[in-house]
């Protein structure tokens, strides 16, 4: 009974930690790298930024995002804060 009883707490703990292993998914663990890579890649100092391919460098010279939006629409492409800026407010 002692031995059943020892494999079921081991099963529980491996259990615990295949779902703990699982709750870090790469997304997750990548996100913080993701926005660390666009921060090198912005260049300018505006507040705002255009993204000049998916996932390719920023063009942040945009000190409203009135001024981004127009330029952004006209190109098909979307703007963004600068993200060496950090948190610039509400639009």
């Amino acid at each position: 009974m002692k031995t059943l009883t020892t494999l079921t707490a081991v099963a529980a703990l491996l259990a615990g930690v295949s779902i703990a292993s699982a709750q870090m998914s790469p997304s997750t663990s990548s996100s913080g790298s993701s926005s660390m890579n666009k921060s090198a890649n912005a260049t300018g100092s505006g507040k705002f930024c255009i993204e000049t391919s998916k996932g390719g460098s920023l063009q942040c010279k945009y000190a409203s995002v009135t001024a981004c939006e127009k330029d952004a629409q006209a190109q098909g492409l979307q703007c963004s804060p600068n993200p060496k800026l950090g948190t610039t407010g509400a639009k």
